[in-house]
């Protein structure tokens, strides 16, 4: 069973890598079955079409989002504090798995295709929702300015780290994303 386990993830990393290198436009079930060094056919047993494999592959980006969520309830962090651990977590797991940005940067891409659109916005939402949220706990404990519309302050946090991400990006993870994107994070949160 754990041989299983192990070729069903390494379909998923690989098709992140080609991702990754050729966009969505270029992942294919004949180049993750050359990559992998199978047969098309095997590819099939593990997983049932493209499609599949792109829903695993966003399974896969979004595993650590229940995790990042339950330690910051456990934890009990401040809102300020929470916030920054979330956009910490993800810093640190993208620097760690540079290919894994190429998801965040695509969900322009996936947002119209069939069956897997829902996924996208869902992964997007409960983000969104859980900096929402914790901006509004920080408004209620006093943390936050009252006058700070909850909503705008997620999109710019979030915008901020998705920007961040795609210089970084851009210019061949060439500067400490993590550090880059506190630094911002520590500027927007000045202002409230």
């Amino acid at each position: 069973m754990s041989f299983y386990i192990k070729r069903k993830e390494g379909i998923i990393l690989t098709a992140i890598e080609i991702i990754d290198e050729l966009g969505f436009q270029g992942l294919s079930t004949r180049e993750i079955a050359k990559r992998q060094e199978i047969a098309e056919g095997t590819l099939y047993k593990h997983y049932r079409s493209k499609k599949e494999i792109i829903l695993a592959v966003l399974d896969y980006y979004s595993m650590f989002d229940v995790d990042i969520k339950q330690t910051i309830e456990m934890n009990r962090f401040s809102a300020k504090d929470s916030i920054t651990y979330f956009i910490t977590r993800f810093a640190e797991y993208y620097e760690s798995y540079p290919a894994m940005t190429s998801i965040l940067q695509s969900y322009e891409v996936l947002k119209n295709e069939a069956g897997i659109a829902h996924r996208i916005i869902e992964i997007f939402e409960l983000r969104s929702n859980l900096i929402t949220y914790l901006i509004e706990r920080g408004i209620k404990d006093g943390e936050i300015r009252p006058n700070v519309d909850s909503e705008s302050l997620s999109d710019i946090i979030l915008g901020t780290f998705r920007a961040i991400t795609l210089k970084w990006r851009i210019r061949k993870y060439s500067f400490p994303l993590k550090e880059r994107i506190l630094t911002a994070q520590n500027y927007i949160m000045e202002t409230c």
